[in-house]
């Protein structure tokens, strides 16, 4: 029996708990204060709490990796499913409960067989990024919606930073482990990341966007690129692509 659990963290959104749909046996975790509400709005799900002074999504994760120890985590307005290996004209969509937990559940065992402590999907959405011949990665990073870790002593979040955690584990754990396990298969899409009202919502702008990508380059020096403004007006996130990020370890 598989040691994982799929993990949704949430913050004011009781209503509005997407990818317990996803899946088979979500846990979601709350702050205690709102554990009544989500229970009463999720009754189908288990409801783990945590005390209410861990406040904010990167105190959440290093708590949750404590408290799980193997877990996978979900955004908690993660939607659907993409496969990318699907034939012109398909869709590629898969909301099957039972595939998907599948899907989670396989790389998690190949991420314990190749002794991996983070492991994830994609950030590619579409097939035309897809390539057949390297459909599993030990080198890009994760996607900041669907990761999951086997929790050890370099298992950790920087807590200083309120945005990007997902690209400071990931630097995080090439430096100190040289590798991450990444399925280019699938990309788990969130539905409104940057106007959907609770999580981080509150304090996502400009200038934390900045601070956040400032101090991941101080820790890992030129290791970390920072890209340029784009053009691309269809972009949703085209008021912070000037903050666009990279990186790239000599080794």
């Amino acid at each position: 029996m598989s040691n994982l659990k799929i993990v949704i963290p949430s913050h004011k959104r009781h209503d509005r708990v997407f990818a317990k749909k996803l899946v088979n046996n979500p846990i979601i975790c709350v702050a205690e204060s709102q554990a009544d509400l989500y229970r009463q709005y999720n009754p189908e799900c288990e409801i783990v709490t945590h005390p209410d002074d861990v406040i904010g999504l990167i105190p959440k994760r290093n708590w949750m990796a404590r408290h799980f120890g193997d877990l996978m985590m979900l955004d908690d307005d993660v939607h659907v499913v993409k496969t990318l290996f699907c034939e012109k004209g398909e869709t590629g969509v898969i909301r099957d409960p039972d595939q998907i937990t599948h899907i989670i559940e396989s790389l998690y065992e190949l991420a314990c067989l190749l002794d991996v402590h983070l492991f994830g999907f994609t950030s590619a959405i579409s097939p035309v990024m897809y390539n057949e011949w390297g459909y599993y990665s030990l080198s890009k990073m994760i996607t900041g919606c669907a990761y999951g870790v086997r929790y050890n002593k370099n298992v950790w979040w920087n807590e200083e930073i309120r945005l990007k955690e997902d690209f400071w584990i990931s630097c995080y754990m090439k430096f100190k482990e040289r590798r991450i396990l990444t399925d280019l298969r699938y990309n788990f899409a969130q539905k409104g990341t940057f106007v959907n009202a609770g999580g981080l919502a509150a304090f996502r702008n400009q200038e934390e966007e900045r601070r956040s990508i400032l101090f991941i380059k101080k820790h890992f020096g030129d290791s970390i690129n920072i890209k340029g403004a784009t053009n691309n007006g269809k972009d949703k996130t085209k008021q912070l692509v000037e903050y666009n990020i990279s990186c790239k370890f000599k080794f």
